[in-house]
């Protein structure tokens, strides 16, 4: 029988699924010896139930990454981005608006399918492993090619970690987290539902979930503003665009974690960085981009990847290396753990006390 999601899932070390897919591109701008690196990266290192989607042409190289010992489902079901559901039939849309894209010399109209397919396959893969009497307390969907280094992550996301920032906050069956790598811009804070995606470089796009029901609620209202934005021949291809306006509307619905948080203790202990001695915003910590890598892992793989970014500063910069052998330098660089947020709470900080969400007209099924 299917193990339902328990009310006392405290007592117990929480089940988590990652969910990917990887669909190769003619024109895509990295090679096959790219995506081949990365998987590797992800699928033989991460420990963590996996469930990928790719064409049936691509499953043995997905096959091939992952080791025997670590359970993975292929599903095979959608030869192209195209096929999946919600976008099937949509070609002739997506080709019309690709000129509208400020960055059309480098996506294609597939790309685009490729990125708003994700709410769907991550529901998908709950759904399915449901039927087979699986359930999981949490899934994520975690871009295929967000491992692009050598890491310390085995059992990652930490399930108790995991657990630990979903709670954090009030109704945490109700929230999806999402990473930012930056706020929205002060501009829109009078900005109202009928404008559409908003253009700024707010959310990150490559990793995101939460409990199944705040999945399912998350896939059934980004299709449907991502219908609703089409219909009115706005672009909708960059799905981090289509999220920054969900971010408005809905920001009780969502937690997430900022790595440029100035007001967070783990940045206020050094409020001021001086140049050529202070390696980042938290100290050294790889890529800002995937510093949610580092908040979502336990405590002895952090001490793995500090100890790493660490030599990885020394070895890159000269200044660096030259205070590499102070005990205070390098306490002072070691990447800190910063603190988890209510998207509610990144807004006020941003346009005020007195902001509300905006108006809203469509309504979610």
């Amino acid at each position: 029988m299917p193990r339902p999601h328990a009310a006392n899932s405290t007592a117990r070390t929480p089940r988590i699924l990652l969910v990917s897919a990887m669909f190769p591109l003619p024109a895509s701008k990295h090679s096959a010896e790219d995506y081949a690196f990365w998987l590797e990266k992800f699928l033989g290192h991460i420990e963590t139930d996996v469930y990928f989607f790719a064409p049936p042409t691509f499953a043995p190289t997905v096959r091939s990454s992952r080791p025997t010992s670590l359970l993975i489902t292929i599903d095979t079901t959608y030869p192209t981005p195209f096929d999946v559901p919600p976008l099937n039939g949509l070609e002739t849309q997506y080709e019309a608006m690709h000129s509208k894209d400020r960055e059309a010399f480098r996506h294609n109209p597939s790309l685009y399918a490729v990125w708003n397919a994700k709410p769907w396959l991550l529901n998908q893969a709950v759904e399915k492993m449901r039927e087979r009497g699986e359930v999981y307390d949490y899934a994520f969907w975690s871009d295929a090619g967000s491992f692009r280094g050598e890491h310390a992550y085995r059992a990652w996301p930490d399930p108790a970690r995991v657990h630990e920032v979903m709670d954090a906050g009030d109704a945490k069956d109700d929230r999806i987290f999402i990473p930012l790598t930056g706020v929205h811009p002060r501009t829109t804070r009078f900005w109202v539902e009928q404008q559409g995606p908003i253009d700024a470089e707010v959310s990150e796009g490559s990793f995101f979930g939460g409990a199944p029901a705040a999945i399912s609620w998350y896939m059934q209202t980004f299709y449907a503003y991502h219908n609703y934005y089409l219909s009115l021949g706005l672009f909708v291809g960059k799905d981090q665009t289509l999220i920054n306006a969900l971010l408005l509307l809905f920001p009780d619905h969502f937690s997430t974690v900022y790595y440029r948080d100035a007001l967070a203790p783990a940045h206020t202990r050094w409020p001021v960085l001086l140049p050529y001695f202070d390696a980042g915003f938290l100290g050294a910590c790889g890529s800002e981009w995937y510093y949610y890598h580092f908040f979502l892992a336990n405590e002895e793989e952090r001490e793995h990847m500090r100890d790493m970014w660490i030599r990885d500063e020394a070895n890159r910069r000269a200044w660096a290396a030259k205070w590499a052998g102070w005990i205070w330098w390098t306490e002072r660089q070691r990447c800190r753990v910063t603190r988890s947020r209510n998207f509610e709470d990144i807004l006020r900080d941003t346009f005020g006390n007195d902001w509300r969400p905006p108006q809203k007209l469509i309504e979610i099924s």
